[in-house]
């Protein structure tokens, strides 16, 4: 139990520190760079066990490895634009609704059965989705600046759900080819993938003046890093420990529920009633597509 309290409280902390990026006005790149090195660190340092250069190479996830280390920084780049123009509310609820991608991977590739339960909440998430990201004032019309906000933020989070529940597939993929007891490796193994696409972002940045080097970067990273493979860490955990029938109901629902209220106690963000009403549907569509009845 306690590690699915930990990934709860950890998932919804990855949101909330991406928010104050802006609140900080750091870098976005520099902050994610930091954050991957430090997440690899951490990894590392709790290992069990390394890998040998050959060993690596042999392991039966190192491929899919590669891809998922690109996967992930290229999703947490949209999860730290998406929160400071969307809020943390409306993008980790897209990015937990993403549970309709991997739920639809199980049917078609891992060929699980699909029950009238998850039918229906598959369409129901896909309506939260839209009173969600599409439920705000509108911009008046003629106001083309407000029409471009607008559509950047109501195109990130269904970006993000799409990224997440990708990442997700690819996650559980790499889950199941390891059959080691300690994973710690493999997740550190999979952030230095991320830290060396991130170290090349950031050092193109530099090299085209699109940026200069930011020293207060390093903090957010190192929180964000830190809090970031824990996140994983304690997911992978929570998964050996609970049947995914109770687990994934119970987590990301405590997810969106977390940002949520965080969201509106810290950060002040107003919802409409199309956004309230999304989330309540939201969290219905998650019950029914991850619990069998």
């Amino acid at each position: 139990m306690i590690y699915l309290i930990l990934a709860i409280v950890f998932s919804a902390g990855v949101f909330v520190t991406m928010r104050f990026f802006k609140h900080f006005d750091l870098d976005n790149h520099q902050a994610l760079m930091w954050n991957y090195i430090f997440a690899t660190v951490t990894g590392f340092l709790i290992c069990k066990r390394f890998d040998t250069v050959p060993e690596l190479v042999n392991e039966s996830w190192f491929g899919l490895s590669l891809l998922t280390g690109f996967w992930f920084i290229f999703t947490y780049l949209l999860m730290t634009r998406s929160t400071q123009s969307s809020g943390v509310t409306i993008t980790s609820l897209s990015s937990k609704l993403s549970v309709v991608l991997p739920t639809l991977a199980g049917v078609f590739i891992f060929h699980e059965k699909l029950n009238w339960e998850i039918s229906i909440g598959i369409v129901l998430a896909l309506v939260a989705l839209v009173l969600v990201v599409g439920g705000g004032n509108a911009a008046k019309d003629g106001d083309k600046g407000s029409s471009n906000i607008q559509r950047v933020k109501w195109l990130l989070p269904v970006l993000i759900f799409f990224g997440t529940g990708t990442g997700d597939i690819l996650m559980k993929l790499n889950e199941q080819r390891n059959s080691a007891d300690d994973m710690s490796f493999m997740i550190a193994f999979i952030y230095m993938i991320a830290m060396l696409f991130g170290i090349i972002l950031v050092i193109y940045d530099l090299l085209k003046g699109q940026s200069k080097w930011q020293n207060k970067s390093i903090l957010g990273g190192v929180i964000l890093g830190v809090i970031n493979f824990f996140s994983t860490y304690c997911i992978f955990h929570a998964m050996r420990c609970f049947d995914n029938v109770m687990l994934f109901p119970i987590y990301n629902i405590g997810v969106v529920s977390l940002t949520a209220l965080i969201g509106w106690l810290v950060f002040k963000e107003k919802l409409t009633w199309k956004n309230y009403l999304g989330l309540a549907i939201a969290l219905i569509a998650v019950v029914l597509i991850t619990i069998k009845i």
